[in-house]
This record gives C-alpha cells, structure tokens and sequence, in this order.
C-alpha cells in the first residue's frame, strides 16, 4: 500500500479569494517570504514519497506568514541494506558462542576418553651421585651438669672464703673451683664423684681414678695396677698442694697426738730393751747360773719395741697427705667451661654452686640405625652458619641406644636422619634411634654466640663417585633372569602399546638421592637416551 505523495507548498493565488484581503497595488512592495522552515525527519517505507502540498490556509499566522509543514525523512537504500547486514552479523555471533555450550555425545566421550597406555620414560643424565646421611643436631657445650660438693667431710661450717669463678671461666686438671671454709677445692679428672676421704691403706675405685688423675697431671702416685692408698700416693698428693699453695691435709691435731706418743713408747721400748740386754750380758759374764730371767726380759722388751714401731708407723701413715672429699672435683672431660654461678664470696653452701659444661662447642643429634652404619668417626661433616656459609664438624662418636632390664632400647632424641635423603623417626620409634656428637671446626667467637643453643641441619657425605657419571632413577633398574642389572631402553615410541623397547644389561654402582650410577656397553646407552621407568 503507498501511501499519497506529499505536494510541494503551495503558492499563493494570483487571484484574491473572497475571504482573502485585497491584493495590494502595484506601487507597494509585496514583504518578502519567510524562509521556510526545515522539515521534519519523519519515517516513510516508501523512498519516492515527498512532502504533499500543504493547503494555502494551513501554515500561516495571524500575520499572514506560512508556517513549515513537518516533513518524514526516508531511510535511504545504503542504509536499509546496512542494517540488514549488522542484524546478520549479530545473529551469527550468537549462534557461534551458543554453539560452544552444545557438545555432542560423541565429542564428549572423545575428550574424556583416557589416552592410549604406553611406557613413562625418563632420560639417561650425567650427574654427580653422592650419598649422605642428614639429620639435625643441637648445639651446645657438651654435658652441662650441676656442680655437687661434699662438704660433710669437713667439720668446719661451710662458708665461701675465696676463688669464685666467673661464668665463661675454664677448668683444667689442678685447678681451684672454689674456697670453701679457707680450704680449695681441686678439680680432677674422673667420673666417679668424690664419696669419702681417702687415706693411706684404703683400697677401692675411687683410690685407682686419684691415682689415675695424679698419674695424668705428672705425678708419681704409685702402683696404677693397684687399688690401694700408697705412700706414693700420699706423697704425690703432698707435692700437689704445696704447688697450688695450700697446707696438706692429714689426719688433724688428734693424729699429731698420736704420732707424738708412738714416738715416746717406740723410744721407751728401745731403752728397754737395751736395759734388758745389758743386764742378761752382766749375768752371763759373772759366770753363775744360766740367767733364763734376764733373757725373759729381753725378749719381752724385743716384743714391746717390735709393737711400739708398729704403733709409730700407723701414726706416721695418720699424718700423712689425705684428700678430704669436700676438697675434691672430679669432673669427666676436662677442660671444663663455666657455664652459670650461684654463690658469692661470704655464701654458706647449701646448694649446687655452679653449672659447668664442656668448654668447646659441640653438636648432638640422632640418626637411624641404618644410617649409623654408615657412619665412622673421623668423617667430615657440613652445617650451615650463622652467616649462611658452611661449616665444618668432625663425627667424634656415634652411641648406640641403651637397653633397660626389658631389653628394650633406652629413649632418643627425635632428629631426623637419613641416608641419601631425609627420613623421620625409626619404624620402632625413638628407642631404635643412634646419637652421634660432632665437633665443630675452629670457630670465632662471635660464631660460637651466635651458634650456641640453636638446631642445624648437618650433612655428613659418606661416599660419592669421582665426578660425573651415567644416572638413571633407580625405578628404571631392574634384574635379569640371571641376577645381572639392566634397564629398558625405548627404541621408537609408537603409539600405546606399540611402542618398542630392548633390555640392555648395564652394571650398577652407586645409588643416592633416588638416582643409580649406571655404565653399559652397549653405545646406545648415553645421554639423552629414554629408558623405561613405568607403564
């Protein structure tokens, strides 16, 4: 359907209507028209249309002038067909991105199908293989203990008169851990602690470690293979005081007594007996009867002088060196360090003095039983230090476990060791686990602060091979029939299953850190090469 043509605006008549004013003359000129106004843009289908001729009346004022009709602009043909083409363009874009939500069933069961079985391979590599054991240890002064004296040896009140160390101070064999009452305390090497006081004649094991410690500081102490208190051993004891300074220790006042009165009865005896000799050599010299009287008498004051030299020697021995336990310090391990004191110049000692440790640095940590098989004293081991850098340690011992009365292993630490890689707790928990100490290299004081009481990670290389060799990971190895070693070399990949391999005997060595030194052969066997590590 079209719709009617819109005309042009109609011009005025010549002729003046009825209703319309007259025309005026020819000698006044006619006002001028006004522009006509723009038309409208209105929307038309039909792109021949124009505007229809409006009618003379329609479109003007009171004033007489037109007023612009309003006009529909048409879309034009360019832009018809380019509207066209974007409602194209935007239907297929929709379509497409709807089209990436659809996935056919056969398309679905084709992305999830599982790929074609075939073997995992891993490349033949050059490597350095080197097996260590790795745990953690502790750093610390080794075997810190609580200082116990025994001041029941001594009667006098126990009260600090001199010689207090200061903490950081270092004790050796001979040296004076304290003053108690205005006697020194000497500190000697030995395990067994200081029990009673010990004295010529006395037999037992703490006689044999004095004589030992006396032996170790240069001392003659007597007969080692014996445990008995000699008069050498007195004597050594007798040096070693003078030389720190201080009065031996015997048997006191009483035992000078003694000694006093032994020495007046043994002389007593002796003029006795000589009395008794001159007498029996007058009788028999007159030449009477047989003096049997006289003889009786010198063989009783024989006997007497024989009891009063006797007498004279036990005092003598009562007088001699001592060492009261209250003097003595037996401590293992010497030279010791001063960790902590707690008593000061003027203290009655009650308590344990002071806390003294090993004097140089030591590391302490646990590790398997497998890995402790491994290991040796004597071999260097690494940990990192205070500024990152690596340090050195060397393994001093490794402990097994104790065992209590039900055989079952005595408690460990919980560091973890390993062998080529790191391992937690044994499988029959921390009773199976060795303890091995280390000693660190020579370290600066600043590094011995900063090192103390903290937990390293510490390295310890057991064997390594000389350089690069053939590795493959230890899942690749396998064995023959006949016991050899080879690995499965993969020939061309294929597809699945399809894919060829040949076993190529090779010889193992080393194994570590889940890689095995590998040599064949065979030339195929390099680097590069894929072998067989799962299907």
């Amino acid at each position: 359907m079209k719709f009617p043509r819109r005309g042009r605006r109609a011009q005025a008549s010549d002729a003046a209507t009825p209703d319309s004013p007259a025309a005026p003359d020819a000698a006044t000129p006619e006002p001028a028209a006004p522009e006509p106004a723009a038309p409208e843009a209105t929307t038309s289908f039909d792109t021949d249309t124009a505007p229809a001729p409006a009618d003379a009346s329609e479109g003007q004022d009171a004033a007489g002038t037109r007023a612009p009709a309003r006009t529909r602009r048409a879309w034009s043909g360019t832009r018809l067909v380019a509207l066209i083409a974007a409602v194209a363009v935007v239907s297929l874009l929709i379509g497409i991105a709807v089209m990436q939500f659809i996935v056919s069933p056969a398309e679905l069961a084709a992305r999830t199908a599982p790929p074609k079985a075939g073997p995992v391979t891993a490349a033949v590599e050059t490597r350095e293989i080197e097996n260590t054991v790795v745990t953690r240890g502790d750093v610390t002064y080794a075997d810190a203990v609580d200082v116990s004296l025994d001041t029941g040896g001594s009667d006098a009140r126990p009260v600090i008169t001199g010689h207090v160390p200061e903490a950081g101070a270092e004790f050796n064999a001979g040296s004076i851990a304290l003053e108690v009452a205005g006697r020194p305390v000497i500190v000697f090497p030995g395990e067994l602690p200081a029990y009673r006081n010990l004295s010529v004649g006395m037999r037992g094991p703490d006689v044999t470690q004095l004589k030992s410690a006396l032996s170790s500081m240069g001392y003659w102490a007597g007969d080692l293979g014996s445990d008995q208190f000699e008069y050498d051993t007195a004597t050594a004891l007798g040096t070693l005081y003078e030389q720190i300074g201080y009065a031996t220790a015997s048997g006191g006042p009483e035992a000078q007594d003694t000694l006093q009165q032994a020495e007046r009865s043994a002389r007593d005896a002796g003029v006795q007996l000589a009395q008794a000799q001159a007498e029996l050599q007058a009788a028999v010299s007159e030449g009477g009867p047989d003096p049997a009287a006289q003889r009786a008498s010198v063989t009783a004051a024989n006997d007497a002088l024989i009891d009063a030299q006797e007498a004279l020697a036990t005092a003598q021995e009562g007088v001699l060196p001592t060492l009261p336990s209250s003097e003595a310090l037996f401590l293992s391990d010497l030279p010791r360090r001063v960790d902590d004191v707690s008593v000061a110049r003027g203290d009655i000692l009650s308590t344990s003095p002071m806390t003294v440790s090993g004097a140089t640095l030591t590391i302490v940590g646990t590790i398997s039983k497998q890995d402790a098989e491994l290991l040796s004293e004597g071999l260097t081991a690494t940990f990192p230090g205070p500024d990152g850098e690596d340090l050195t340690a060397t393994v001093q011992k490794i402990i097994a476990p104790k065992k209590g009365k039900s055989g079952d292993a005595g408690s460990g630490d919980d560091d973890g060791g390993q062998g080529g890689g790191q391992s937690g707790g044994a499988a029959s928990g921390d009773s199976a686990r060795y303890t091995v100490r280390l000693t660190p290299g020579k370290l600066s004081a600043a590094q011995i602060d900063a090192l103390r009481g903290n937990n390293v990670r510490i390295r310890i290389p057991v064997a390594a091979t000389d350089g690069d060799v053939l590795a493959v990971p230890i899942a690749a190895l396998s064995a023959g029939s006949g016991g050899e070693d080879r690995v499965e070399l993969l020939l061309e990949r294929g597809s699945g299953d399809d894919a060829k391999t040949e076993n190529v005997t090779v010889l193992a060595g080393l194994a570590a850190d889940g890689y095995v030194e590998i040599s064949s052969e065979d030339p195929r066997i390099e680097p590069g090469a894929e072998v067989v590590v799962g299907r």
